[in-house]
C-alpha cells in the first residue's frame, strides 16, 4: 500500500475543484469536516458574541479559516489574531498572527486533543482553548508538541487569553 502525504498547495487545488467541501490538512492527512451541529454553532457564537465586544481593535475575529501551520498542515479553527490592514487576504495567517485559537470539541472530543493539539503546540501557536461538554480547557505555552500549561475552567469562573487580558469572560455557555 502506498501512502501520499499531502501539501498544503495540493488541498488548495482540490478545495477549488470542490469548493462547498471544508477541507483539513493535518501532518500530510486530508480530512472532510462534517457540518457542525447545532451546539457545536451555538456554543462558538456565545464565545464569539462574549468576546467580540472586547477585542474589537486589538484583535480580528476568523471563523473555521485557514491557520497555516506548515507545509503539511492547514487546520481551520476559529482565531482571534493580530490584525492586518489586509485582513489577511495575501496569505492565511500563520502561528505569530494568533493571539487566541479556539476549538469547539463536542465529538470526538479525542480527536482534537490528540490530532490537533500537538501539531498546535509544535507550530508555535501560544494559546489553545478547547470548548468541551464539561468545561473549557486551555492551553498554554507551547513547548515542542505539548503544552506546558493546561487547566480546566469550570462553569461560572473566570478566564481571559494571555495576549488579550481585556477579554476575560465568565464561562456561562447555554445549555
Amino acid at each position: 500500500m502506498v501512502r501520499h502525504r499531502f501539501r498544503v498547495e495540493e488541498v488548495r487545488a482540490l478545495a477549488s475543484l470542490h469548493p462547498e467541501a471544508r477541507l483539513e490538512l493535518l501532518d500530510g492527512e486530508v480530512y472532510e469536516m462534517t457540518p457542525p451541529s447545532s451546539r457545536h454553532a451555538g456554543l462558538l457564537d456565545w464565545l464569539l458574541h462574549t468576546l467580540a465586544p472586547k477585542v474589537q481593535g486589538p484583535a480580528q475575529i476568523r471563523v473555521q479559516s485557514p491557520l497555516y501551520l506548515s507545509p503539511h498542515s492547514l487546520p481551520l479553527p476559529d482565531l482571534l489574531l493580530r490584525p492586518r490592514e489586509d485582513f489577511y487576504t495575501q496569505d492565511h495567517p500563520r502561528p505569530k498572527d494568533v493571539l487566541l485559537l479556539a476549538e469547539v470539541s463536542l465529538s470526538p472530543e479525542a480527536w482534537d486533543r490528540e490530532k490537533k493539539l500537538p501539531l498546535y503546540a509544535e507550530a508555535g501557536v501560544p494559546e489553545v482553548w478547547l470548548l468541551t461538554h464539561k468545561a473549557l480547557q486551555a492551553f498554554r505555552r507551547p513547548e515542542g508538541r505539548v503544552y506546558g500549561e493546561s487547566f480546566a475552567v469550570a462553569r461560572g469562573e473566570r478566564v481571559a487569553p494571555l495576549l488579550l487580558p481585556q477579554a476575560e469572560l465568565l464561562y456561562h455557555p447555554p445549555l
